[in-house]
C-alpha cells in the first residue's frame, strides 16, 4: 500500500471525510473514506466509505456534480 492523501473534508469534531489514492492488487485506486478519533485518540478509518479503480473516477465526478446541481 501506498496511500496518498488528497484532501481531508471536516465532517463533525471527531470525524472527517478523507480523499486519497492508493494501489490494490497492482491497480491505482481512489478511496474516500470517513476517519473517526476515538475519545481523542489517533484517527482510525471507519468501513464506511469506496474505493474504485482510477479510471472510473471521471465518471464518479460527473455524478457528483449532477448530484451537486440537483441540490442547488
Amino acid at each position: 500500500m501506498n496511500r496518498k492523501e488528497i484532501a481531508t473534508i471536516r465532517k463533525s469534531d471527531n470525524a472527517q471525510i478523507r480523499v486519497g489514492t492508493d494501489y490494490y492488487k497492482g491497480r491505482r485506486v481512489i478511496d474516500v473514506r470517513v476517519w473517526y478519533q476515538p475519545d481523542g485518540g489517533d484517527w482510525t478509518p471507519s468501513k464506511k466509505g469506496i474505493t474504485f479503480d482510477a479510471d472510473k473516477l471521471p465518471a464518479v465526478v460527473a455524478g457528483m456534480i449532477q448530484a451537486m446541481d440537483a441540490t442547488n
